[in-house]
C-alpha cells in the first residue's frame, strides 16, 4: 500500500497496477515515484495554473558529458522554469537530493528548484540572484 500524498485533488488515474500519464496520454507502471510525479503534474495544471505543454517528463540531458533524465520540467514562455525532483514517499528529502538536482540544473540553468517526496515539497529559487527557499510553487503567469 502506498502512503498517502500531500496534493490536493484531483488524483490521477489508477487502474490495477497502472496510472494514467496525463501528459504523454498513456498508462505506465504505477512506481511510488511516478505516482507523485503524476501528482505533481496534476497539481501544477489544476491548481497554479501550468497549461500542459508546458511540462515535459524524464528528458535526456548531458550533464558532464553523462546521459541523466530529469524528472519534470515546467517552461514559461517556452523557456525552463522550474525543474522538479519526484522521490517515493519513503525516500526522505535531503542534501543529496537537492545535490542531484542541482547538478541537472547545471545544464538547464532553471530559475526554480523542486524537490518532492510527495508529503514534503521543498523550492529553491535563484530569481534575484542570491538563492531563496519559497514556501510554494508560483502560479503561472503567461505575461511574465
Amino acid at each position: 500500500m502506498q502512503k498517502e500524498l500531500n496534493f490536493p485533488p484531483p488524483q490521477p488515474k489508477i487502474n490495477d497496477n497502472r496510472i494514467w500519464d496525463t501528459l504523454g496520454k498513456r498508462w505506465l507502471v504505477n512506481t511510488p515515484e511516478e505516482n507523485v510525479r503524476q501528482h505533481l503534474i496534476l497539481y501544477l495544471h489544476h491548481h497554479k495554473g501550468y497549461p500542459l505543454h508546458c511540462m515535459v517528463t524524464e528528458k535526456k540531458i548531458a550533464v558532464h558529458k553523462v546521459s541523466k533524465r530529469f524528472d519534470l520540467l515546467v517552461y514559461r514562455k517556452s523557456e525552463p522554469y522550474i525543474l522538479c525532483e519526484c522521490k517515493a514517499p519513503h525516500v526522505h528529502i535531503n542534501q543529496n537530493v537537492l545535490d542531484q538536482v542541482a547538478r541537472y540544473n547545471m545544464a538547464l540553468r532553471v530559475p526554480i528548484l523542486c524537490m518532492t517526496n510527495g508529503q514534503q515539497h521543498f523550492l529553491l529559487s535563484f530569481e534575484g540572484g542570491n538563492p531563496t527557499w519559497l514556501k510554494e510553487i508560483p502560479v503561472y503567469r503567461s505575461d511574465l
